[in-house]
């Protein structure tokens, strides 16, 4: 983790069903997810190692960096095989901000139960993670 006054430092991460913003500018976080229950999948079943799809929002917000060109990676992990991550995401950072929030989309593959995350990562510094819980009940 980063540890000078002026390193960049992760606010919040979490994940969630949906946002909005209301007319004050206040950010809502909507159906906070830390558990997703899933039936158990069939022995034997179709379609390879995906038993289900989870769509959900990253909400999380990065405060403390210096004014320049940065680059944010977010890379998925799930247990099961590896995931593809999308390429790193450019990010300008003005002079007098001192923070900057984002909301990424994910359709998450289940492939078995346990923790799935989301690691950030700021100029190739892990900042931090947010996941949830994945659990297969029996019905």
């Amino acid at each position: 983790m980063t540890t000078g006054i002026d390193d960049p430092y992760l606010k919040y991460a979490l994940f969630c069903r949906s946002t909005s913003e209301g007319d004050d500018g206040e950010l809502n976080l909507n159906n906070i997810v830390d558990l997703v229950d899933l039936p158990e999948p069939l022995p034997g079943g179709e379609g390879g190692p995906v038993v289900a799809e989870v769509d959900v929002n990253l909400a999380f917000c990065i405060g403390g960096a210096l004014p320049g060109e940065h680059r944010l990676f977010v890379a998925l992990k799930t247990p099961g095989v590896p995931l593809e991550t999308p390429p790193a995401q450019r990010v300008d950072w003005d002079e007098g901000i001192l923070f900057q929030r984002w909301i990424k989309t994910f359709r998450i593959p289940v492939q078995a139960p346990g923790q799935h995350s989301a690691a950030i990562l700021f100029d190739g510094i892990p900042l931090g993670e947010a996941s949830f819980l994945v659990r297969f009940k029996q019905e």
